[in-house]
């Protein structure tokens, strides 16, 4: 929905033989290379004239039912993919993926006005006070009765609602935010992901396509960070608080009302329900799913998923039940005298 507002697209489509040229993929005999790919998406939204990627076993049951017409995959699932997908073989399709990304999209170029920190374009609504040294980026659309702080950044295109505070040296780029929103000093919204492919023994960077979008009345700690998503956006919904030091790794989605205590970490791709609670210290695994209503104590691993309205603890996360009769185990065991004593 808001790729073309941040993204500016270098081609309106590619033919299979030039993705095939640029990435060294290879696809059955007799396809016709003539076909065109006229876009990026996710296995699960990915249509006919669409290009996508599959890797990971996690992700084999959106594969199977993809709607996708171009899929880069490896040899062994290549002969997995559904019917109408073209599978593109290649040994690393992560990198291939990575290669069409940078093919198809570049983010727009960033304009600064050498005597203004106001953009001209940018349209601010009555109300709202901008402190000095506080810079307003191109086509950014800030709403009323905002407060923008010292030395905060809002970088080109970003969008903010109604009643917001950014404090002083806040960045926000590539984001769309809503109402009522406040963010303490330091934090960063929609930087890079951390997207990366590894190719020949280097470390290839893999464009972000995605953006932060942040509901209404969110409220987000000092020095806490939301980076936006690779393909999909990465999502904070309405009323969630988050406490300072937090990273939110891409693609993470957060439900309404959750909230989360200081220096929690939460890995790449991951769904966080609504009204959960996540104590501080914790560290959240990717591609995993968090039930409504769940409870994680402080300093725990979270590895796996978790039902709804569960109460978890430890390293690895277990029920908060099972931690306490182990740990009082463990106390028995390490207090028991040994045998030759």
């Amino acid at each position: 929905m808001y790729r073309q507002r941040f993204f500016d697209k270098k081609f309106e489509s590619l033919t299979l033989k030039q993705v095939l040229e640029i990435t060294g993929a290879t696809v059955a005999k007799n396809t016709d290379l003539n076909q065109k790919i006229f876009d990026i998406a996710t296995l699960e939204k990915a249509d006919e004239k669409q290009i996508s990627f599959f890797t990971s076993g996690l992700y084999f049951d959106q594969f199977k039912i993809s709607k996708a017409g171009f899929c880069f995959t490896d040899e062994k699932n290549s002969n997995k993919a559904p019917l109408g997908m073209t599978a593109l073989i290649h040994k690393n399709p992560y990198f291939a993926y990575a290669k069409i990304v940078e093919t198809f999209y570049k983010a727009k170029d960033v304009e600064f006005d050498s005597k203004n920190l106001i953009h001209p374009t940018a349209k601010i609504a009555e109300g709202t006070k901008i402190a000095p040294n506080a810079y307003v980026g191109k086509n950014v659309e800030i709403g009323k009765n905002c407060f923008i702080g010292p030395n905060a950044s809002v970088m080109d295109n970003c969008v903010i609602g109604d009643n917001c505070i950014i404090n002083a040296n806040v960045v926000i780029s590539f984001a769309v935010i809503g109402n009522n929103c406040g963010f303490l000093n330091g934090v960063k919204i929609g930087q890079d992901g951390f997207g990366f492919a590894h190719n020949a023994g280097i470390n290839h960077k893999i464009v972000q396509l995605g953006i932060v979008e942040i509901g209404n009345d969110v409220e987000i700690g000092a020095n806490s960070c939301v980076d936006r998503g690779a393909i999909e956006n990465t999502q904070i919904s309405d009323g969630v608080k988050i406490d300072n030091l937090v990273q939110i790794a891409h693609n993470v989605v957060i439900g309404k009302s959750t909230v989360m205590a200081g220096c929690s970490a939460v890995a790449g791709s991951t769904k966080i329900g609504n009204f959960v609670q996540i104590g501080g210290g914790c560290c959240i695994n990717g591609h995993i799913t968090i039930g409504d209503g769940a409870r994680i104590a402080a300093m725990s691993g979270v590895m796996r998923n978790v039902e709804p309205m569960q109460v978890m603890a430890g390293i690895p996360v277990q029920t908060i039940r099972d931690w306490h009769k182990l740990n009082s185990k463990l106390m028995t065991l390490i207090k028991k005298p040994e045998a030759s004593e």
